[in-house]
């Protein structure tokens, strides 16, 4: 794997082990924050611009949103200054002592700026979830 490629990972690594920190401060210094971020959660309309995702995440957070999100199924792809990696969200919640199981698929787009991989998008989608058991290992 390219060093590029490397970068780009440990990149999308911190943005999400800051959103299951549930800490604002870190999921920033992932982040374009200026005009250009774009976010879309999953269920929700686009948000533009670092202030007002900023404040997306803060409205997560405070209200309980998941208790974790892992990844896997990620794929990478960089040309010049852009990149973007492709994986499946798995995120889990409690309610009522149940374990509750949602999955997205999510774009993650990465600009370099100055030096640095920053977050220019991160999209998420709701996937289906078949009645029978599933394997997540190979999931596309």
């Amino acid at each position: 794997m390219s060093q590029e490629k490397d970068e780009i990972i440990k990149a999308n690594k911190k943005f999400y082990d800051a959103r299951n920190r549930y800490d604002v401060e870190l999921i920033e210094q992932v982040w374009l924050t200026d005009g250009r971020a774009k976010c879309v959660h999953a269920g929700w309309p686009i948000i533009l611009g670092w202030e007002a995702i900023r404040e997306s995440w803060k409205t997560i957070f405070e209200t309980g949103g998941f208790d974790r999100v892992d990844i896997s199924n990620f794929f990478v792809d960089v040309k010049g200054n852009s990149a973007w990696l492709n994986c499946v969200e798995r995120a889990t919640y409690s309610i009522d002592d149940r374990r509750v199981v949602v999955l997205a698929q999510a774009t993650n787009i990465f600009e370099l700026d100055d030096g640095e991989w920053k977050m220019a998008l991160h999209h998420a989608s709701l996937m289906p979830i078949p009645r029978k058991e599933i394997d997540y290992e190979n999931l596309q």
